[in-house]
Parts: structure tokens; sequence; C-alpha cells
């Protein structure tokens, strides 16, 4: 709308027009700004939600690639745990037979020259049967772990046959180099088994999952731990009620348990108290009593009380009675029971109870006149 379609048909020009002319222009102003407003907010609005969803996108890829980190480090650790148990294992197998070896060098001349005949040359084969018996029992231990099947008779009697081959060491050793040598030699016999031997066991207990013996000892440390703080709480129970103990070991005997379980006490006692463990009806009244008790002193005073009295009296103070009041007094002192009178300008009233009773004044005067 222009000035022009506003103006009258004489072709002057109104106030009247130009008033409204203003006034559309203004809210067209107006409307215009508030429309730019608005795109604005809806603007930083949408770049608001884009900049939180950026956020969201970019704090759930970090996430991500931190749980990446996390599982590629686990893998990590685990496979660097395994390859030094490999390491390990494959170290402690060749010590073992590098120790194997150097007590067979040890023995195994001891013995020929403890069987060396020139008479009975053929004997000399003996020390090889005795040291490769034992080998042999070794080898099918590691056999039959390898295979599943018990190997504990081989381990046993490759044992046995090197404590025979350690005897003729040592009773030869000894008396022909002397207790050292014979010493000497009696070990290296028993050893290199031994050590074979501690191996195959090692293997064995892996392929079983045995646990080891520091494990075994912490378990039943912590059994008998258990076994005394159960001790202890039987006992507790017991001193605490021994009615409702005495209904737990029915009930448990009932359902199958050697000792009864929570659940069962938490019954027995619910049957005895008829309410939780640790409550009876004598607790419950006496927290409802004290709870009570709280409630009134946290709610003031009671109505017989006079705590501004008792403010200002010595706590070994006694209270004064009250003297029985006469007839025609009304409590006060020395008035003889007579209000006192009050003095104009004493008490303050509003302008409203003014007006109403000056009105009332007039009403009376006026019922005085007409009678």
């Amino acid at each position: 709308m222009t000035v022009t379609e506003l103006r009258p048909e004489g072709g002057g020009t109104s106030t009247e027009g130009l008033a409204a002319a203003e006034k559309a222009s203004a809210e067209a102003e107006a409307m215009r700004i508030k429309n730019e407003s608005d795109r604005r907010r809806a603007k930083l609005a949408d770049e608001k939600a884009a900049a939180k969803a950026q956020a969201d996108i970019e704090s759930s890829l970090a996430d991500a690639a931190d749980e990446r980190r996390r599982r590629d480090e686990a893998r990590r650790e685990v496979a660097a745990r395994k390859a030094k148990a490999e390491k390990s294992a494959e170290q402690w197998r060749r010590a073992a037979k590098t120790i194997a070896i150097v007590c067979v060098i040890v023995s195994l001349p001891l013995q020929i020259m403890a069987f060396w005949d020139p008479t009975a040359w053929f004997l000399v084969a003996a020390p090889f049967v005795l040291e490769g018996v034992a080998w042999a029992l070794l080898k099918g231990a590691e056999a039959a772990v390898d295979d599943g099947r018990p190997s504990w008779h081989y381990r046993l009697g490759a044992l046995a046959q090197a404590s025979i081959a350690a005897w003729i060491n040592f009773d030869h050793g000894s008396a022909a180099f002397g207790t050292a040598t014979g010493l000497g030699g009696a070990l290296c016999s028993l050893i290199g088994p031994t050590i074979w031997d501690l191996h195959e066991n090692g293997r064995i207990a892996k392929r079983e999952g045995r646990k080891t013996w520091s494990q075994r000892w912490t378990e039943r440390r912590e059994a008998r731990a258990e076994q005394v703080k159960t001790k202890k709480l039987i006992a507790a129970r017991i001193e605490q009620d021994e009615t409702v103990w005495e209904r737990a070991v029915y009930l448990a005997a009932a359902l199958g348990e050697l000792t009864p379980s929570d659940r069962t006490y938490r019954r027995a006692w619910d049957e005895i108290h008829g309410t939780d463990p640790g409550q009876t009806a004598e607790i419950i009244a006496a927290r409802r009593a004290a709870r009570r008790a709280v409630r009134i002193a946290s709610n003031g005073p009671l109505k017989d009380e006079n705590t501004q009295l008792d403010s200002q009296m010595d706590p070994d103070d006694e209270r004064p009675s009250k003297a029985p009041k006469k007839s025609g007094e009304d409590g006060r002192k020395n008035n003889g029971g007579t209000p006192p009178r009050r003095v104009p300008g004493e008490v303050k009233y509003s302008a409203a109870a003014r007006t109403e009773m000056s009105n009332e004044g007039r009403r009376r005067a006026a019922s005085k006149t007409d009678a």
C-alpha cells in the first residue's frame, strides 16, 4: 500500500491516510525484522544441532578408536605372553637335554669301567643297556603324554633304572677313584633322567590343566579362612537368637543343605519374628517411639512448656506455682480483675477500620434520636 492509494478522491492528502501508511510500513518493517530474527535463530539452532551431531560422531569415533586400541594392546600382550612362554619352554627343553647329555658323559664311562673284563668283554654293553633303558622309558613317557595316555609307569621304571645305575657308579667310583668320584657318578646317573622327568611332568600338568603349588596353597588358605568365617557367623547367630537358628537348621535339613544358607536363615527369622533378620517387634516399637520423640522435639515446645520462662531461670530453680484465681479476677496483677483502660491513640487502626467505626457511630446516634 502506498500513500497515493490512501489519498482521498478529491486529490488532497489525508492525515489519516499518511498515518495508516506509516503504520503499515512500520508493521511491515517489524515483520521483516521478526522474520529475519527467526531465520537467524533457526540457522543458529541448525548450526548448534550440526555441531552437536559432529561432536557426537567424533566422540563415537574416538571411543571406537580407543576400543580398537585396547583390543590391539590386549592381543599384543597375549601374543607376547604366549611367545615368551614358548621361548621359555624351548629354553627349558634345551637346558634339560644339555644337562642329560653331560650327565651321560660322566656316568657312562664309570659304568663301562665297572663292567670291563678282558675275559668277558661283552659285558661292556651292560652300561649302555642300563642307561639306555632309562632314557627309552622316558621317551615312552613322552610318547604317552603326547598321545594322552597314562605315563606314570614309564616314569617310575626310568627312575628305578637310573637308581640302579647310580648305585653301580657309586660303588665302583668310590672303590676305584674315591668317594667324591663315586658320589658324582651316582648323582649324574640320577640327575639326567630326573631333570627330563621334571620336563615331562610340566607338559603333563599343562595338558591336564593342573594348578601350580602356589595356586593350590592359596586356595587352601582361602578355604580355611572361609571356614573360620562361617564358624564365627554360626556362633554369632546362635548367640543372637538360638530359637531362630534351630528353626534354620531344621529348614536346612528339609531343603538338603548341610549348613543353613542366608536365604534359609532369613526364612527362619521371618517365621519366628515376622520381619527381616535383625528386627523384632520390640526393636520396631522402640524405633517408632524414638522417632516420635524426635518429631515432637523438632516441632517446638508442648502445651505445658514455657520456654521463655525456662530460659530465664537457672536449671536448679523451681518454677513458681500459680495461685488459684479468685472470683472476679482475670489473672492480671493488682487490678482486681478489671481490664485496663485504653488511651486514645494507643492503638493504630487502618483507614477502612476508622471509616467503619465512624459509620457505626452515626448509625447509633441516629437510632437514639429516632427513639
